[in-house]
């Protein structure tokens, strides 16, 4: 696959699938379990599409809190400009304050949006693609809940960033139907930022099927009210 594709993700969520992770302790010089964190997704992610095809968001540690706007996109403009696709790790903790300028995924996907002159290149929209990650319990229901008896399924948006949520059920011309007193968004990609569960995202070569699908999805950007902003 000879695409550049960035990844943002809140590095030390812990709130996810145990991995079985260990780390080595300096005292006893033996391996002792540690808690998974979003970060050794990523690993797993790495080793599945290629490290050559990938540059990470934020790093452990990183803080917004000294950081002007404009330092912040300068940063952000080095790492992003050269990926055609954005990925966004969805995990249960990502979303520690209501103030998005706070924290790097709302300014990665925002940047990631923009299309911007840069002297002789000019920086295209990404594709963004999201990719909801398994709880500490192992399941998805913190983001989706399933409703068989109208072969539907709800998406919690309340737990993304309000620029992920903002790009969720965006379609223009939506189309719906009604069961039991729901309505239903029923339109083909309803979603700029079209979502996927990690073990679908990683089963055998499904992941070219979904990159794809967020690129034919940006190829058709003027069907969505697309946000780019943080406001």
């Amino acid at each position: 696959m000879g695409r550049k594709i960035f990844v943002s993700y809140k590095y030390a969520d812990e709130l996810v699938k145990d991995l079985n992770k260990k780390k080595l302790d300096l005292n006893t010089f033996s391996y002792i379990s540690r808690k998974t964190r979003v970060r050794d997704y990523v690993d797993l992610l790495q080793n599945k599409i290629g490290n050559e095809h990938i540059n990470l968001g934020e790093k452990d540690g990183e803080s917004l809190a000294d950081f002007s706007d404009s330092t912040i996109e300068t940063s952000l403009k080095s790492k992003i400009r050269q990926s055609s696709v954005t990925i966004v790790l969805i995990s249960k903790g990502m979303k520690i304050s209501e103030n998005e300028k706070d924290q790097w995924i709302p300014w990665e996907v925002s940047y990631s949006l923009r299309t911007i002159p840069s002297g002789s290149h000019t920086k295209q929209m990404n594709a963004i693609l999201g990719i909801v990650l398994p709880d500490e319990l192992g399941t998805y229901t913190w983001y989706y809940t399933s409703k068989p008896e109208c072969n539907c399924t709800t998406h919690h948006t309340n737990r993304l960033f309000k620029i992920l949520k903002d790009n969720t059920f965006n379609i223009k011309e939506p189309e719906y139907r009604e069961c039991n007193g729901l309505k239903i968004n029923v339109s083909n990609e309803s979603s700029f930022f079209k979502v996927v569960k990690w073990d679908d995202f990683m089963f055998l070569s499904e992941y070219n099927t979904y990159i794809d699908k967020a690129i034919e999805i940006k190829n058709n950007k003027e069907l969505y009210n697309i946000h780019i902003n943080l406001d």
